[in-house]
C-alpha cells in the first residue's frame, strides 16, 4: 500500500475505482514518456 495514493484520493474526494483508473492512467503515461524520452536522449548520445 503506498499511502501517497491513499492521501491523494482521500484528499481529492475521489472513490478508490475511479483512483485506481487514473494512477493506472498517469503510471502508464509516465513510462510512455520516459521511454521516448530516453531514446531520443540515446539517439544524441550514442
Amino acid at each position: 500500500n503506498d499511502s501517497y495514493f491513499w492521501v491523494v484520493s482521500q484528499f481529492s474526494d475521489m472513490d478508490n475505482t475511479t483512483a485506481y483508473k487514473t494512477q493506472t492512467g498517469v503510471t502508464f503515461a509516465q513510462g510512455i514518456t520516459t521511454i521516448v524520452v530516453l531514446m531520443i536522449i540515446g539517439a544524441f548520445v550514442l
